[in-house]
């Protein structure tokens, strides 16, 4: 029975493997279109805000209100926020505090987001290769290290950035660019199949 009951595990493992491959090679096309932050950020929201619940973790929303509709798709933007915020989650298994923070840049010209948690934090070792595949600092079981190597991948076919810091014990802070203009020819053939294989 426990040879049956190991076989079905490593089978899902080795299934959730494969989907996560894909996804990960996978260039779906973009549907960029000008999106309100806020929408995007309450989407991602009513899928964590249970989780937030059970493990005590407290939200703390800070986004401006002033925030001009910003050229990207929402969709995968939101998949990122939610990568984000579930990792917070699982760094806070005994409460904490969860930030979403929007902002205008100082130039106004890009929308600056911050997620951020005084979670357990990232080891220094391994804070250098965050956004590489296959690295991941949860148990075994949990997860193959696929989500924020995708959450770069999404954020830089925005011409965006994503940068993180950390620090063990204090928590982890991802801060996220994205340009308040456009989106520039190289976003618009992104977001039109046939335009994306001519310049791909």
């Amino acid at each position: 029975m426990q040879c049956l009951e190991l076989i079905a595990a490593e089978s899902r493992r080795c299934g959730d493997l494969i989907k996560n491959l894909l996804s990960l090679s996978r260039t779906a096309p973009m549907n960029v279109q000008s999106t309100d932050l806020h929408a995007v950020v309450d989407r991602c929201l009513m899928l964590v805000r249970h989780q937030l619940e059970l493990v005590g973790v407290e939200l703390q929303l800070k986004i401006a209100q002033d925030l001009p509709l910003v050229p990207c798709d929402p969709a995968q933007i939101e998949q990122v926020l939610l990568a984000l915020s579930m990792n917070a989650i699982d760094a806070m298994p005994r409460g904490g505090n969860l930030w979403i923070e929007g902002r205008l840049s100082n130039d106004e010209s890009e929308i600056e987001i911050q997620v951020r948690d005084d979670g357990a934090g990232i080891a220094p070792d391994v804070l250098p290769h965050i956004f590489e595949p296959f690295l991941t600092t949860k148990e075994s079981g949990h997860g193959v290290g696929l989500g924020l190597a995708i959450a770069r991948g999404i954020v830089e076919r925005h011409s965006g950035r994503i940068e993180v810091q950390s620090e063990l014990g204090r928590g982890t802070t991802f801060n996220i660019t994205l340009p308040s203009h456009g989106p520039d020819a190289s976003l618009a053939a992104v977001g039109d199949g046939k335009s994306a294989m001519k310049t791909r």
